[in-house]
């Protein structure tokens, strides 16, 4: 099999270390764990909106709120949602600048205009070729019309783009299409992962 043209990455999990599970358990006081959490970002048509774009963060809060039963007014857990994304893992922003002259990179992040903001401040548009954001596309993962929307984008076929996520259902979502996906938890699974696959910055005959 030929090398992917673009290297196309998850930003929560994979990229940025992300406290959601943590703060929630926390937040309900031990109740809520993992697979609620996941869960919730599954299947809550609150998740949906609010990656989706068309509800506020206030709104969102709110129906969390209610959806995980906690005792807390939703301004309070906006403010925790706020704190949920921690920054880069060390050493990713490194690992993407050394792929980026043999690779196209880019994201694709199911996320809403709160974290979009953070992402400014951590200079993410630094380290990507084109980042797809899924609250301004419209579109959020494992729908399959949020990986083409990307392909087209990049203006490359599903099967040019290998993926990388922490989330299993958006991986079979990407496979479905025709991406070569991966799920990988953390950046130290992914520079495991990656160098399984040869993709290697300087090792790789790939281009851009």
């Amino acid at each position: 099999m030929s090398a992917p043209r673009v290297l196309l990455f998850d930003l929560a999990g994979v990229i940025l270390d992300f406290r959601g599970v943590e703060s929630l358990h926390e937040l309900s006081g031990g109740r809520v764990g993992r697979e609620a959490v996941f869960r919730f970002w599954s299947v809550s048509p609150w998740a949906d909106r609010l990656h989706r774009g068309v509800c506020s963060p206030e709104e969102f809060a709110e129906g969390a709120v209610n959806e995980f039963s906690l005792s807390i007014a939703p301004q309070d857990f906006l403010a925790a949602f706020r704190g949920w994304c921690r920054g880069p893992y060390p050493g990713a922003f490194e690992l993407l600048d050394s792929l980026r002259p043999l690779y196209r990179v880019a994201c694709l992040s199911n996320t809403d205009e709160l974290h979009v903001e953070q992402f400014r401040t951590f200079a993410i548009h630094e380290h990507f070729d084109e980042c797809f954001f899924s609250n301004e596309i419209g579109l959020r993962k494992p729908d399959p019309a949020c990986y083409l929307y990307a392909a087209r984008a990049l203006d490359v076929l599903p099967e040019d783009i290998a993926f990388f996520d922490d989330n299993n259902e958006c991986v079979e979502g990407a496979t479905a299409v025709g991406m070569r996906a991966h799920q990988v938890l953390g950046c130290e699974a992914l520079k495991a992962k990656l160098e399984e696959l040869t993709i290697v910055a300087g090792r790789n005959s790939a281009t851009r």
